[in-house]
């Protein structure tokens, strides 16, 4: 049987750039580089999801860094993980980089004080700037 994919997250969760309305999130707005976004079930319950990242041209390349942190027992936020680092040439184009949720782990501060399944935060940040036009989201 192929592989059906992450059912445990949404088909697209934006990080950075426009979030159109939807039945579960009536607002439209742009999220920005470095916002904290809040994600419905934890990714490291995931097999495996994707970072995509793109943008239509800059004034020079782009590195987008993905950070995840855990929702602790306490309900604070953990620390912040590096899950993935990509670069986008100046051209433009999109990145795409395959994570396995199980290969997550929290930062050993926040061992005692999380528990598994934990990582429900997520923040892409990009730099040097973020160029117009430019998407960051994760799927399955």
């Amino acid at each position: 049987m192929a592989h059906q994919g992450n059912k445990l997250i949404d088909a697209a969760t934006t990080l950075v750039g426009w979030v159109n309305y939807n039945a579960t999130d009536p607002f439209e707005r742009t999220r920005v580089s470095a916002e904290v976004v809040r994600l419905t079930t934890p990714l490291d319950a995931a097999e495996d999801f994707t970072l995509l990242a793109s943008h239509p041209g800059a004034a020079g390349a782009v590195t987008v860094v993905l950070q995840l942190a855990p929702l602790l027992k306490d309900g604070t936020v953990g620390s912040w993980v590096t899950a993935a680092t990509v670069a986008i040439p100046a051209a433009g184009g999109q990145v795409e980089a395959p994570i396995a949720g199980g290969s997550l782990s929290v930062a050993p501060a926040d061992a005692a004080n999380a528990e598994l399944p934990a990582f429900f935060y997520a923040r892409a940040t990009l730099t040097p700037s973020t160029p117009n036009g430019a998407h960051v989201s994760l799927t399955y």
